[in-house]
Parts: structure tokens; sequence; C-alpha cells
């Protein structure tokens, strides 16, 4: 399809976005619809040795725009009904002057048009607090280390998951229940131009997440999550997985969270899975996340709100020559867990066989605009563990150092902005390896 069309069927489309900005319908006296959309537009870039420190894959350039548009009815207090569509467009170049030269990589206009949320939630269920979910919904828990991303391989597209949970919330508890089943491919996209695989396989999902608040400077969340993977494509490795990732997984963890000081807070979170691999092996993975935030406007600085931050992370690795599975498996976190993205290109997301130590230092000098510095030191937990096609070449432990800077402006409640820089130096677990960078500036328009 030729520019023009293109970029009058976009400006059609904003503009009918626009026009139903924020729109709340009567329908009756018990019956509300609410309208909504947001347009989000990724420019980024990143050297060749992103992928791999040990080779250049030539420097890759692309444009990411997602656009959702979205409906709730309100019956009255006793349910909601909601409906989200989304589209991604999808556009690559490795310099401006050469744009769409990676033939396959740059979707054909429209891309996808897929699904989102689709589903139905029951508010009053003759128990105060209590409330119902049923269909395509979102759900995420505490830090997202261990649910984040149930889409992992639809590269942030989306985030949903398909089933049923149930809630029950008081001023001091909230408990969540679920149990969901989603494929390895998507079977309600309209437009599927990609046909793209969604997750390692189809995966059956039950659990519970406790959350109890004590107070403010303490408070706990327990969790049981229980997944069974079925690759159905057991000969083909992806994104840093082994060939056949099917597996029946249990994981159980605790989280330790609050703020005892006015500049202080803090996240102790820790976890251990169980179950079998393909093989038959035992998993045995471990995570653990430590976190310290120090607000510092009362000591230093109090005009740009300074933060200063700690965080320390384990993901256990495979052990060589074992009968059993040590490293840990991030099955719905295979996701950006922190700002930059730099990393999960690298690893895929899978975040196993590693450790992270963290620092960033954030500033607010206006209420809208924030700033933030960043260094993360990362080591391999055991050097010579194979994940997927992922091995070192070196002779050590250390990944490298990753520096990372960014600025993000809150223009209005509809519009804000975001310019993110990154630097990866690879250590001695890579060969040959060469530092890399990696950009993005990010455009969020809210409708």
């Amino acid at each position: 399809m030729k520019t023009a069309v293109k970029l009058s069927l976009l400006v059609v489309c904003l503009t009918a976005l626009f026009a139903l900005a924020e729109a709340n319908v009567k329908l009756d006296d018990d019956l509300t619809l609410k309208l909504g959309a947001d347009v989000r537009a990724r420019w980024e870039g990143f050297d060749g040795e992103v992928v791999n420190p040990d080779v250049n894959t030539g420097d890759t350039q692309y444009l990411r725009v997602r656009t959702r548009v979205w409906a709730a009815l309100d019956l009255a207090e006793l349910m909601t009904l909601n409906i989200r569509l989304g589209n991604r467009i999808h556009h690559v170049s490795t310099s401006p002057a050469d744009p769409n030269n990676r033939d396959g990589a740059t979707w054909e206009f429209p891309d996808e048009v897929y699904l989102d949320q689709l589903n139905v939630v029951f508010h009053k269920l003759g128990i105060e607090g209590l409330s119902l979910t049923l269909g395509r919904q979102q759900l995420g828990f505490g830090n997202g280390m261990i649910w984040a991303d149930p889409t992992p391989f639809d590269q942030g597209r989306s985030t949903y998951t398909d089933g049923v949970s149930i809630m029950y919330k008081t001023e001091t508890d909230s408990i969540t229940g679920f149990i969901t089943y989603d494929t390895w491919k998507d079977r309600l996209v309209f437009i599927n131009d990609q046909n793209r695989r969604l997750r390692s396989g189809d995966v059956f999902s039950a659990g519970t997440y406790w959350t109890h608040c004590f107070r403010q400077e303490f408070n706990m969340d327990l969790y049981y999550i229980f997944h069974d993977v079925d690759d159905r494509h057991p000969l083909q490795a992806e994104r840093c997985h082994n060939a056949d990732a099917s597996t029946s997984l249990h994981t159980v963890g605790i989280r330790l969270f609050g703020s005892p000081l006015d500049w202080l807070d803090y996240s102790l979170e820790a976890a251990q899975q169980a179950g079998r691999d393909a093989e038959g092996d035992d998993n045995k993975g471990k995570m653990l996340d430590a976190r310290l935030n120090f607000h510092l406007s009362g000591l230093m600085l109090a005009s740009l709100k300074p933060v200063l931050g700690f965080e320390y992370t384990h993901f256990s690795g495979d052990k060589p020559g074992t009968d059993d599975q040590e490293g840990w498996n991030p099955l719905m976190s295979q996701c950006p867990l922190w700002q930059e993205e730099l990393i999960p290109i690298l690893l895929n997301g899978n975040w196993t066989n590693l450790n992270l130590f963290k620092s960033d230092l954030s500033v607010k000098p206006l209420d809208n605009l924030r700033f933030t510095l960043g260094a993360t030191g990362l080591f391999a937990d055991e050097p010579d563990a194979v994940n997927g096609n992922f091995t070192s070449t070196g002779s050590g432990n250390f990944l490298g150092w990753l520096v990372s800077t960014s600025g993000s402006y809150k223009f209005s409640e509809r519009m804000s902005f975001l310019a993110q820089l990154s630097r990866f130096s690879p250590g001695d677990y890579f060969g040959n390896g060469h530092g890399s960078y990696w950009g993005r500036f990010e455009i969020l328009l809210t409708f």
C-alpha cells in the first residue's frame, strides 16, 4: 500500500479516536457505556551486537505503533462487560534512508487486529468485596517477577490471559484465585498477517495470590501457582529455551514489603519451583529479589525529589551434569522487568541463570518531568549452563555492565513522552564481546 494511502488512513483513525475521547454514554438510568482508546508509537534502534555481543548481525531500527480501542458497559453496580481491540504496525529498517529493507521483518498494513480483552466482571456476588471475572483478561501480581506477561513472544503487544479469576478484597486483605488456559497461538486474531507464536506451548495455569496488610511498615504476599506446558513444536527451540519446553511447574513464594520510614521503602521476594520438565528432570529453580528505595527529599535537593534505589535479583541457573533442572523458569514473566530493554533483547526475556546488581537515581525537577540514571552489573549464576541456544563463549561468569538513562515528560492527561538510552559493555562471559547501544523514543496518546 502506498505511503499516501497509509497516512490518510492514519489521519482518519486518529480523528475518529479524538472524536470518541473518553466518551461516557448514558443509555439508561442503570446502564452506562464508556469508550476510550490509546496510541503508542515507539521509534527504537540498536546495534547488531545487542542480540549477540560476539557477532554483529547488523544495526536495526524500527517503528512500532500500537493502537487500542475499548468499551465498557456498566450495568448499575452489578456487572461490567469489557472489550478491547488492538492493532500494531511494525516497520523495520537498517537506516532512515533505506526503510522497509528487511522484507518479512516488516508487517504489511494493516498487520494484526487482535482481541486484547473480552470479559464480564460480576461485582456483587452476595459477599461484600467479592468479584468474579470471566474471559480474556489481564492479571498481574507484585513486582511482576512471577506473572507479568502471559504472551511473551509477541514483543510487548499485549499481556492477556484466557480464563476465570475471583477476587476477595477487604481493608487488609486481597485474595485472587485463577484458572487460565492459553494456547500457543491466538485463534481469535481478526487480521493475522504474522500468524505468530505467542508462547512456548499450550499453558494451563491455576493458582492463588494473597496480600495481607499488617501495617504501613510491614505487608506480605503469599502465592502458589501451577503451570502445565504442552510444547506443540518440541523439535524447534525458541527464544533461548530448550527445543521441548513441555513442563509441569509448581511455584511457591513470599514477598515482604513496606515503608518503615518516610524516606525508605523495601521489598523482599523469594520463590521456589518444583515439578518435572520434558526430560523427566526435577524442576528446582529459585528466585530472590531484594529492593531498597531511599527518598532523599528531606536530606538533599528537596526540589528535585531524588530517589536512590538498590536491587539484587537472583535467577538460579541449571547446573551441568546433574539429573535436575535447577534453572529458574520465568514462564509468565519473559518481558522487560526493568526499564531498559537492551538486556531482554539479548536474553529474549528468558530470566534464568542470572545474578543482577542494580542501582539507579531518579529526580523530578517538575511534577510531570522525571530523569533516571542507572547502572547494572550482570553475572551468570552457572557460567557453563546451556539455555537453549545461549551459551558462554568466554572464560568467566561476568556478562557485563549496563548503563542506562531515561527521561519522561507528561505533557497532559492525554499525552506523554519517553526517551531511553542504554549501553552494554560485555564481560568475560563472552569470548569476543563488543559494546552496544540501544535507544527508544516513545509517544503515548490517550483518548
